[in-house]
């Protein structure tokens, strides 16, 4: 098998922001009527939509959803500047550099917004590495929806690239959900957004702690 494509999730994967989404989270709460979390309950809560995040920490559902836009506001508008001092994850210019040298597509899968990436892309000095942004143009749609799996199956289809031809890199259960319904390697990263307990429940083809070692799973996978 040879592969192809490797689709990256952005938040928690590439960029560590971890702690910048939980403030910015927290924010929205504390903006909304909920109850703050700590970064242990956050990894074991976390989920999007993110609507159901902040319902299930006492925010009124009906309250969000009338304000949509105000939310996406409330939560960019804090999240932004300190994603800005973000670094990118151990290994992910190791692992991004060895994909490229050997013909592997890159593509950003995200729930975040396409100019919010290509901000961080540029500021790290990694935009060169990817072929794609698939995310969002609208600041609410991650606080509304989940529609990555159809973005990502629209660029694999769009390429020719068959599933076997792919992985995909996370570091939640959506990613890995979405990569068995299109047959993809799944690739799950610790210390993100989730617990490890919730991603190893997930079942994904490999756990890994640094992004380094996605070089020896795709040695092993094209032999």
């Amino acid at each position: 098998m040879v592969l192809k494509s490797a689709a990256w999730d952005w938040n928690g994967v590439l960029i560590a922001d971890t702690c910048a989404c939980l403030d910015a989270d927290n924010h929205v709460l504390e903006t909304f009527g909920g109850t703050p979390v700590n970064i242990k309950q956050y990894r074991e809560t976390i989920i999007i939509p993110a609507i159901d995040f902040y319902a299930q920490h006492g925010c009124d559902r009906d309250e969000l959803l009338a304000n949509s836009e105000k939310l996406g506001e409330v939560f960019h508008s804090f999240y932004e500047p300190r994603a800005a001092r973000c670094r990118t994850r151990r290994g992910a210019r190791e692992a991004l550099k060895f994909l490229k040298a050997n013909f592997i597509d890159s593509v950003i899968l995200s729930n975040h917004t396409v100019e919010g990436i290509e901000f961080q892309l540029n500021r790290l000095n990694i935009a060169d590495y990817f072929a794609k942004i698939l995310a969002n143009s609208e600041l609410d749609s991650s606080m509304k929806e989940r529609n990555k799996l159809e973005k990502l199956a629209r660029y694999l289809s769009a390429k020719g690239y068959k599933g076997s031809e792919a992985l995909i890199i996370g570091d939640s259960p959506e990613e890995i959900e979405i990569g068995k319904k299109l047959g993809l390697t799944t690739i799950a990263i610790t210390d993100g957004y989730y617990s490890t307990p919730r991603l190893r429940a997930a079942k994904p083809d490999y756990l890994i702690n640094n992004l380094a070692e996605i070089k020896q799973i795709v040695e092993s996978n094209q032999k």
